[in-house]
């Protein structure tokens, strides 16, 4: 007899890290049913059968359908051959992309119901008509009490499982020395995120703004850059590609290059300039001021940081990378040192932690097994609260 089984999928590093909360919470639930799916770094160390690649797939654009590279359809069959011959009961989503529409679909020809778990920066899902997603989503999880604008338009069953950032922030505990930083200098660290063409856009205004921060002895700033250098083929600095430089780079114009460890470096900070994604909601709850930045085409009338979509109001400005740079550089200025600046960003942010549940990942794989797949569940009791 064969066992359940589910699919799952992470449009990003940073949805893998949930994607490989949830499997390890499935393994806990549900010890019986195995996983198989589209593995990235985190979820790549899990017991998951793995069908295809994240990395893979973000290399040949399957997840940006403007950067799509001509191999990707091959890819994509072959992606649909392997998911159809394990034939999984569930399909779980984390964070929603061109590739997740394209196996949403998919699903949903051979009748499996797909779970969204909605960690999606809005601008992700340019293009994609809402109501053509309410016919593939059987139901999405989510941080926000009400769900994003999308999901509401598309009229999606949707229920609240809690954060995955406040379960991480939570377990972080560093001291400066333990990154070879002064604990008498404030931290100034800078997350541009993204990839591709997005990152490209971004990256000049933010290692434009690193350079002037770093020419004040008293602040140390450090580039946060991931593990996945893949991302960082077009990049620059000093005309050398980012890709060539060792873990342990030396210092450049004062910047210090960090991979990989972006929350223990978020923790130690004085201030954050970031990209728009899950690192805004990290900052709140860190109590860390940060300035989140965009590319100018991604500016809308709806905020492009998750923190102020989760919370459905603006708590922190945001700002375009073709702004003024002196005065993002005042600002930024101007939100490290004591004052009105920052004293009322601190204040902004101050309920931010009280607005959000933890236990993320135990609560989607139990609202799944539960109300979706009906598996017989562990005898274990799962750590979440009955928030979904």
């Amino acid at each position: 007899m064969k066992r359940s089984s589910y699919f799952i999928s992470a449009r990003s590093a940073s949805t893998d890290v949930l994607a490989s909360e949830i499997i390890l919470a499935m393994n806990d639930q549900f010890p019986k049913v195995e996983g198989l799916g589209i593995l990235g770094e985190c979820t790549g160390r899990s017991r998951a059968l793995k069908v295809g690649e994240l990395a893979q797939c973000q290399t040949l654009g399957l997840h940006d359908k403007q950067e799509r590279s001509p191999e990707a359809e091959a890819y994509l069959l072959e992606l649909r051959r392997q998911i159809e011959e394990a034939s999984p009961q569930i399909a779980i989503l984390v964070g929603y992309s061109y590739l997740h529409h394209e196996l949403a679909k998919f699903f949903k020809s051979v009748e499996t119901p797909v779970v969204l778990i909605e960690l999606t920066p809005q601008t992700a899902t340019q293009g994609i008509d809402p109501k053509e997603i309410s016919a593939l989503i059987a139901v999405a999880l989510g941080i926000s009490v009400q769900g994003s604008p999308l999901i509401r338009e598309a009229g999606i069953p949707y229920a609240c499982i809690g954060s995955p950032h406040k379960d991480r922030v939570s377990r972080v505990t560093l001291k400066p020395e333990s990154l070879g930083l002064d604990s008498h200098r404030p931290v100034v660290s800078i997350f541009p995120g993204g990839r591709g063409q997005d990152l490209e856009k971004v990256f000049p205004c933010f290692w434009d703004l690193a350079q002037r921060l770093a020419a004040d002895p008293a602040f140390q700033v450090v580039l946060a850059l991931t593990s996945q250098r893949d991302s960082e083929t077009t990049l620059l600095i000093d005309g050398k590609p980012v890709t060539d430089m060792a873990p342990d780079a030396p210092e450049l114009k004062g910047v210090r290059i960090l991979r990989g460890i972006h929350l223990e470096l978020l923790s130690l900070s004085q201030l954050a300039i970031t990209g728009g994604g899950a690192v805004t909601v990290e900052c709140a709850l860190f109590g860390v001021p940060f300035m989140p930045l965009c590319a100018d085409s991604a500016k809308s009338e709806q905020s492009f940081s998750m923190l102020n979509q989760i919370m459905g109001k603006v708590i922190v400005p945001e700002y375009q990378v073709g702004a003024d740079r002196e005065a993002l550089y005042q600002t930024a200025l101007s939100l490290i040192r004591p004052g009105v600046a920052r004293d009322k960003m601190l204040g902004d942010m101050q309920g931010v932690a009280r607005s959000l549940q933890g236990y993320a990942a135990e609560n989607a794989v139990e609202y799944i097994g539960r109300e979706i797949a009906q598996w017989k569940q562990s005898t274990k009791k799962p750590k979440g609260t009955q928030t979904a």
